[in-house]
């Protein structure tokens, strides 16, 4: 009888070790899966950290990029999405309040070619531009299609202060840049801003409408 009551014991034990070793083990597994962030919400959060959004801009955001990302992997572009959402995050750069992803355009181009409506949530280089000039109560920018000078130009754009943008001065690093892009074409960079800056270089802009 007591070998018996011994041996009940014994498996008692054992069962109640098993299974608090794996309930044990759900909790950290969940721990780990829900301290693990996908690229999806990090595009948003790089974004808003960089240029600053409410909470309803980080909602809209949010809700764009999680459309996008359903409407890819309906079209069969999920690898075209993910491309380019992880290029976003690991490669974009902040510089003056604005997220540069430069290095990224390849990535976006696929996955337009691959789904339109999945694409809708990218920006060009010139929607981003209009955007930072409005940001510091300027107008310009916005050129489309967005492309050689006007992209290039752009980008400039983007890399500058509010302060460059509003009053470009010569033989400075945003003026320069966007000389340097008048070779590829014509150029935005240089929209005239409501604080009545000239345009860079002394040309007029294409993209430079309110």
């Amino acid at each position: 009888m007591n070998q018996g009551n011994e041996g009940g014991e014994i498996v008692r034990k054992t069962r109640w070790f098993f299974t608090a070793a794996l309930a044990g083990l759900g909790m950290t597994l969940a721990s780990i899966g829900g301290g693990c962030q996908s690229d999806t919400a990090s595009y948003c959060e790089s974004r808003c950290d960089c240029q600053g959004c409410s909470q309803r801009e980080t909602e809209d955001c949010t809700d764009d990029v999680e459309d996008a990302e359903r409407l890819a992997e309906h079209d069969g572009c999920a690898a075209e999405y993910s491309n380019y959402i992880t290029c976003y995050v690991d490669e974009g750069t902040c510089d003056n309040g604005a997220f540069i992803t430069s290095s990224c355009a390849a990535a976006a181009d696929a996955l337009r070619a691959c789904s339109i409506r999945s694409s809708a949530f990218i920006k060009t280089a010139c929607q981003e531009e209009r955007a930072k000039r409005e940001s510091c109560g300027l107008s310009g920018g916005g050129a489309s299609p967005c492309a050689g000078g006007d992209e290039c130009a752009a980008y400039c754009a983007l890399s500058a202060s509010c302060d460059d943008l509003s009053n470009p001065q010569p033989d400075t690093p945003y003026v320069n840049c966007v000389i340097a892009c008048s070779s590829s074409g014509s150029s935005s960079g240089g929209g005239s801003s409501s604080g009545g800056g000239s345009t860079p270089g002394g040309g007029s802009s294409s993209g430079g409408g309110a």
